[in-house]
């Protein structure tokens, strides 16, 4: 009978770092920390957005009541770009929590790499949504990225086309979901805009265009 060597704490640390899957596991942690710190820059940032929406809407109103269209239209310009970056942000949000839920699954249950890569599709549409928006999220994001395309290297050294197609599909689907939610919450968290009377000669330029 062989004398089977019996296996030492070493040994055991030394194959937990060698092991693919638990690479892949530890890196997926790391992208899920970054994406929890990039969901709560992102709910910061839409909560003071959405107060200064507050304070401009209020000065849009009063301009109005004082007949100072000029100004309210001036507060009505920075509103819709306050909007507009929310909006975007709100997709953002939703569709990180989307990713979060995939990877919490994937550490919980565990899986096959394919449960995972689809996050990266979602990630890489965050960044390019936020990179002129919020930069330290950016930041966030692409670290969370890298740390999953290594674990996705790792693990399988060169995806089929046919699954590449498919992650692609489902990353699309998640942002679009995402978009509908962020239009949904746009309509329940910010006013509608009072009318703001047009000159007729921005009406006339308007309509040209």
């Amino acid at each position: 009978m062989a004398w089977k060597k019996q296996e030492t704490i070493g040994d055991k640390i030394k194959k937990l770092f060698t092991n693919e899957q638990e690479s892949l596991e530890k890196k997926a942690i790391v992208a899920q920390y970054r994406l929890k710190t990039a969901l709560g820059r992102i709910s910061n940032y839409i909560d003071k957005l959405s107060e200064r929406d507050k304070v401009l809407f209020e000065g849009i109103v009063d301009s109005l009541l004082k007949k100072d269209e000029a100004r309210a239209k001036m507060y009505a310009k920075e509103v819709a770009e306050i909007r507009k970056i929310s909006k975007q942000l709100l997709t953002v949000q939703y569709a990180l929590e989307n990713a979060m839920l995939k990877l919490e699954t994937f550490l919980i249950y565990g899986g096959a790499v394919s449960e995972v890569t689809p996050v990266l599709g979602v990630l890489r549409e965050a960044i390019g949504i936020v990179k002129n928006v919020a930069p330290d999220v950016w930041i966030d994001l692409q670290v969370a990225t890298r740390e999953l395309e290594a674990a996705v290297g790792a693990s399988v050294a060169d995806l089929s086309v046919d699954v590449g197609i498919g992650l692609d599909t489902e990353a699309k689907k998640i942002l679009e979901e995402a978009r509908i939610i962020a239009e949904q919450k746009m309509r329940e968290k910010f006013a509608e805009l009072p009318r703001i009377p047009v000159a007729e000669g921005e009406q006339a330029k308007t309509q040209a265009t």
